[in-house]
C-alpha cells in the first residue's frame, strides 16, 4: 500500500494540473491518473480541488478545460467529421 501524500505533494500536484490544463486546454482524469500514478478517484478529487483554485471547467464526462473556448474546439472537433479517402 503506498503511503499517503503529504499536503505539500498534494498541493504541488494539483498545481501541475492547474497548469497541465491552461497550456495544453484539456485534460481527462486518466490521464492524470496516468501521469503522477493515482488512483482514479484521488486524481477527480483534486481535479475538483484544481477546477476551484484554477477557474477551471468541467465539461461533462470530457475532462476538465481552461476556458469556455476550449470546450466549443473539443465540441467541434469531436462532433465535426471529414470525409477522408482512403
Amino acid at each position: 500500500m503506498p503511503r499517503p501524500k503529504t499536503h505539500n505533494e498534494r498541493a504541488l500536484i494539483i498545481t501541475w494540473i492547474i497548469e497541465l490544463v491552461k497550456q495544453y486546454g484539456h485534460a481527462t482524469t486518466k490521464e492524470i491518473a496516468a501521469m503522477f500514478g493515482i488512483h482514479r478517484t484521488t486524481a477527480e478529487k483534486y481535479i475538483r480541488v484544481a477546477m476551484k483554485r484554477g477557474d477551471l471547467i468541467r465539461h461533462g464526462r470530457c475532462g476538465i478545460f481552461r476556458d469556455q473556448r476550449a470546450v466549443i474546439d473539443f465540441d467541434l472537433k469531436r462532433y465535426s467529421h471529414s470525409k477522408v479517402a482512403a
